[in-house]
């Protein structure tokens, strides 16, 4: 006879079915000698780089078997950095060149994965007469963070032009105060992650100069860090988690390419502070604008970004073969197949 406790034990065995049929992800037929679930806390920035970790947490955070999201969203750069050498999280989506220099200063973390590619734009005032690069000499430019991708990027552009960063202002300003900065009078331009450049955009406080995908196509923004030591004692959560943020990636994509508003019906107001009209505004126009799918670490693309961060001087060599994990990414594919 089953009694009342073990029944509900057994109950408590039954695993939740997802209200996404084709997303439930498959579970090998392994027994762990891990805990039931480990939670690992994640930082994030309230930018759509970052749209993997709030769909994959809202698909399937209560059916996961080994692992447990609590995602913690700062609002800069310096936020996070503080959190993660004070170990308030234990993984982040970051900036490559801050997360390379954080490995670079001994922090002991590796990247698994890619967050996204492309999705970001220099923008400017919309009355201001700046049509290209040699018209942003002597301009206040912010940025969102001295080692970031968009400093290097912002470089890269310049360069393209005979100019360089010692030719403008710099000035580092957290992404939700740029466009107020930029009304105020007190910068010209900047380059940061969606949905800022479509807001300003949208506002008639400023129009697009150029998008980062088309200074370098495919290029690596942000990437998903996790300490060392989680990835060591817990890699069947890793796994889990990375095969999870893999099919998030692929199903905004094809939110945003149907034209469907699920992502910010998901995200806006709750997970971000954006507007559905924000959200769906920067990933539809144009739906090339941020990618996220292909997430895989590969090194050829980390070292695109290590060089024009060195050309910034914002960044020193980095050994790649060390930081970059892409195990994880391997054994997700391979077990799509």
């Amino acid at each position: 006879m089953t009694t009342p406790i073990k029944k509900y034990l057994l109950l408590g065995l039954i695993s939740l079915t997802s209200s996404f049929p084709t997303w439930a992800a498959d579970t090998p037929n392994t027994v762990s000698t891990q805990p039931a679930k480990m939670t690992l806390k994640v930082g994030y920035l309230p930018v759509l780089d970052h749209l993997p970790l709030l769909v994959s947490q809202v698909h399937d955070n209560e059916t996961f078997q080994h692992i447990h999201i609590e995602s913690k969203m700062f609002k800069s750069w310096d936020e996070m950095v503080g959190a993660i050498k004070a170990n308030v999280v234990e993984a982040a989506f970051i900036l490559s060149p801050l997360a390379m220099d954080l490995f670079n200063q001994g922090l002991a973390i590796q990247t698994i994965l890619l967050a996204h590619r492309g999705g970001s734009a220099i923008t400017v005032k919309h009355d201001l007469p700046i049509q290209t690069a040699i018209d942003l000499k002597g301009k206040a430019i912010a940025i969102p963070y001295r080692k970031s991708t968009h400093t290097a990027l912002l470089n890269y552009y310049l360069g393209q032009h005979g100019l360089s960063l010692a030719d403008v202002i710099t000035k580092v300003i957290a992404p939700p105060n740029m466009q107020p900065a930029m009304q105020q009078g007190s910068i010209d331009a900047f380059i940061v992650a969606e949905p800022y450049g479509s807001k300003a955009q949208l506002d008639g406080v400023g129009k697009t100069l150029v998008l980062t995908k088309d200074l370098i196509p495919h290029h690596v923004e942000c990437i998903v860090i996790v300490k060392r030591d989680v990835l060591t004692k817990y890699p069947a959560a890793i796994q889990e988690w990375v095969a999870s943020l893999i099919r998030a990636g692929q199903w905004i994509e094809q939110d945003k390419t149907k034209g469907s508003h699920q992502v910010a019906e998901l995200t806006a107001k709750k997970s971000l502070p954006h507007s559905a009209t924000m959200i769906i505004n920067s990933l539809q126009h144009p739906t090339d604008r941020i990618s996220y799918a292909d997430l895989n670490p590969v090194v050829a693309d980390f070292q695109t970004i290590v060089d024009i961060s060195k050309q910034a001087n914002i960044l020193e060599d980095v050994n790649l073969k060390a930081f970059i994990n892409d195990h994880f990414y391997r054994q997700a594919q391979t077990q799509e197949k």
